[in-house]
């Protein structure tokens, strides 16, 4: 049986033929038959190609997993923005409150912990990954604190709605509620206006000019409403008694202010801009670096 020859000597014949010099000189030089060389010639550049195509194959790999890991990296960055003034809150129909839609997730209410920030991501094979890249690492911890005050922020505004409802019911001893006239005719107050005090205080809390002027705006018409300006939103139903209704509304506004719920959404607001701005310089950092440091059991199968 020919002893087999070691494809470190074919390796050799492959860099000497790629100098230039003839398969025929190689096989003199080395003492083996010209086919022999060839063979081996042909063998070596199939095991170098097969390598750098097996490299290539990693390395785009790798590339996507980088992609999808610095996706949530991306996605959690976008969440430290301070949530819009007009974010909508709304209950369902049995009375607790419907999912807050964020960028990174969603408020919902929980029977056990209230209301809870749940990120899109965090049930995900790839959450996982990316805590095996950045184990030990301060984010987790920055992400804990900044989930808890988001949820306590939109605790906040939850009860400054909540608040504002009350107060409008007081004052102008109305109910608030979806409905017709015909169907309420001792009148009533159409849930737009307690929607637009709290975006209006909201803007105020979040550092937003917003001029809206109650007394300046406010309209009481003769067939029983208060529009929010001449053929504008309906705030109130209240016929006969309109121009008492308009009153009360204008009072409601300027109380709003000193709601001790509108206090707690400045607070809560300030923390959440303070935990958000921690959160984001290494979340910054990810993203200048260009990739997400460490390996998970992903880039160890791949790296096989």
């Amino acid at each position: 049986m020919p002893k087999q020859i070691p494809m470190s000597e074919k390796r050799e014949w492959l860099k000497e033929y790629d100098d230039g010099k003839p398969a025929a000189i190689i096989a003199k030089d080395r003492s083996r038959a010209l086919k022999v060389i060839k063979r081996g010639i042909e063998e070596a550049r199939a095991e170098r190609d097969g390598a750098a195509a097996r490299a290539e194959i990693v390395k785009g790999a790798l590339i996507e997993h980088q992609k999808q890991l610095k996706g949530i990296i991306l996605k959690l960055l976008k969440g430290t923005e301070l949530p819009p003034a007009d974010l909508e809150i709304r209950r369902e129909k049995s009375g607790t409150l419907a999912p807050i839609i964020l960028s990174a997730g969603k408020i919902i209410y929980t029977p056990s912990q209230g209301l809870i920030y749940e990120l899109s991501d965090e049930d995900t094979t790839l959450w996982s990954l990316l805590k095996e890249h950045l184990t030990r690492d301060r984010i987790w911890s920055n992400i804990r604190n900044w989930k808890e005050a988001t949820a306590n922020h939109f605790r906040a505004r939850t009860n400054l709605a909540l608040g504002i409802r009350m107060l409008i019911e007081r004052e102008t001893e109305l109910e608030v509620r979806e409905g017709k006239p015909a169907d309420n005719k001792g009148g009533f107050v159409y849930p737009h206006a307690v929607n637009l005090y709290y975006t209006v205080h909201m803007r105020k809390a979040l550092g937003i000019i917003d001029d809206t002027n109650p007394e300046k705006r406010l309209v009481a018409t003769e067939d029983g409403y208060v529009l929010h300006g001449e053929g504008g939103s309906e705030m109130t139903y209240c016929p006969g008694k309109q121009n008492g209704c308009r009153e009360a509304l204008i009072r409601a506004f300027e109380k709003i202010q000193n709601l001790p719920e509108m206090k707690n959404v400045v607070n809560t607001e300030a923390e959440l801009k303070s935990v958000s701005d921690k959160l984001k310089r290494p979340l910054e950092d990810i993203g200048l670096m260009g990739l997400v440091a460490g390996r998970c059991r992903i880039c160890n199968r791949i790296s096989l």
